[in-house]
């Protein structure tokens, strides 16, 4: 079958947390803001929500929503969170064929605190080894979007590439902290074949290793030049700016509601603006695209954002449209 695009990373089933702590001034946290408890305390939780996330499968999501022929490439143990994250993939029209399940994992899991709008999130990651996901050699698709991943990926980047050169599927990627860790020069084979590739502000300069901090267009500037066509670079409620290897393209975030849960923002950002430009299927992302792409993973962002999860807020094709002409016109 050939699929519209694959994900690959991680399903987790997420639980959403509001305990009652208060939040205080920090001067040593980077955020300026820090919760506090004592060693041994029981605190109680004013509500507690279960949910299912993990980077590929939101990407999946909100791709199938967007109208999309989706497949997940992900392993998850045999165990309770494997048949709620199973189970909302199926309702999601996600092809489950490229889904491994190991009797020897335990599906990954996250506890989430949900406090006014932002979260802080405790995660068990149940997949250690990431060659136990299986992309066949076979498989053909139109674009493949690679999440955050960790240890041994090399059959993966190798399937990835070999897509991109022999069956000219077009390659998204959103590095994880491991990825971002081992730095750009270990991922030129990956980045000569890729067409969008997502970071935030800190990720691109820490990708990069300057040993100054440089202007965050100047580090997009370079970072282009390993070969990905279309830099977006996000700064959270702040301004996104794209680079296409020629210019900049640059617009500030717009919210117009109350934002409940962060959870996720990133990940239907990413979704809106790789949706918005698979819907065009045109050869060429020209400026006319790129901004409309901004604006679909905008207006996908800002819906999310005004649930508890990542996934309730995800738009369908319709639904974003009229949201992006709401938040733009």
């Amino acid at each position: 079958m050939k699929y519209d695009i694959i994900t690959i990373g991680d399903a987790t089933e997420d639980v959403f947390v509001q305990p009652q702590l208060e939040i205080t001034h920090s001067r040593t946290a980077v955020s300026g803001k820090s919760i506090c408890f004592e060693f041994g305390e029981k605190i109680p939780l004013d509500s507690v929500q279960y949910e299912v996330g993990g980077s590929a499968c939101n990407a999946a999501v909100g791709l199938a929503r967007l109208g999309n022929k989706v497949a997940i490439v992900c392993a998850l143990g045999e165990d309770t969170p494997k048949q709620r994250v199973l189970q909302v993939l199926s309702d999601e029209n996600v092809d489950l064929r490229l889904v491994t399940v190991d009797k020897n994992l335990k599906t990954s899991f996250s506890v989430i605190f949900s406090m006014e709008g932002e979260r802080t999130i405790f995660i068990y990651h149940g997949v250690k080894d990431y060659s136990k996901l299986k992309i066949a050699k076979t498989l053909e698709a139109k674009w493949i979007f690679v999440t955050p991943l960790g240890e041994n990926t090399d059959e993966i980047e190798k399937r990835v590439i070999e897509a991109v050169s022999e069956k000219g599927a077009h390659f998204a990627w959103n590095p994880g902290s491991l990825q971002i860790g081992k730095g750009i020069n270990h991922y030129k084979h990956l980045l000569k074949c890729t067409s969008v590739l997502f970071l935030n502000r800190e990720e691109a300069i820490k990708f990069l290793n300057f040993s100054s901090r440089p202007e965050i267009k100047d580090a997009m500037r370079k970072i282009a030049m390993y070969g990905p066509k279309i830099v977006v670079v996000t700064n959270g409620k702040e301004m996104t700016t794209v680079y296409d290897g020629k210019d900049f393209y640059e617009m500030k975030a717009r919210q117009i509601t109350k934002r409940v849960d962060s959870t996720g923002a990133g990940d239907s950002f990413a979704t809106g603006f790789l949706g918005r430009i698979i819907a065009e299927n045109s050869k060429t992302i020209d400026e006319d695209l790129i901004r409309s792409a901004l604006e679909w993973g905008m207006a996908n962002s800002n819906s999310v954002i005004q649930y508890i999860g990542a996934q309730k807020g995800l738009l369908t094709k319709s639904e974003i449209d009229e949201s992006a002409k709401k938040l733009f016109d």
